[in-house]
């Protein structure tokens, strides 16, 4: 697992709407965006975690969180999403 919080964000919106179609991501729920998560897929094309991004408004600040080979059975897109749930208030707050 890993967390990662960009601050200042050095790209612009338009990189990370393109880093979601890049993923092929779907759009967080609406308390957890604006953002998107997006299966991880190894070279052999099998889903092996999940990612979530989420920004600001203003997209000066992001937060990335990352699951791969997490525990066996858990449903990791959910578990990226709950992370940024629950970190986006406390790590991207102005």
């Amino acid at each position: 697992m890993s967390i990662e919080l960009h601050d200042p964000f050095g790209s612009t919106v338009d990189a990370l709407h393109n880093a979601k179609a890049e993923d092929k991501g779907t759009d967080l729920p609406a308390d957890a965006g604006p953002g998107y998560s997006a299966p991880i897929i190894d070279t052999e094309k099998n889903v092996i975690g999940a990612r979530a991004r989420a920004w600001t408004q203003d997209v000066t600040k992001v937060l990335d969180i990352k699951i791969v080979r997490g525990g066996p059975g858990r449903d990791h897109k959910a578990d990226v999403v709950e992370f940024v749930r629950q970190l986006k208030p406390l790590l991207l707050s102005s």
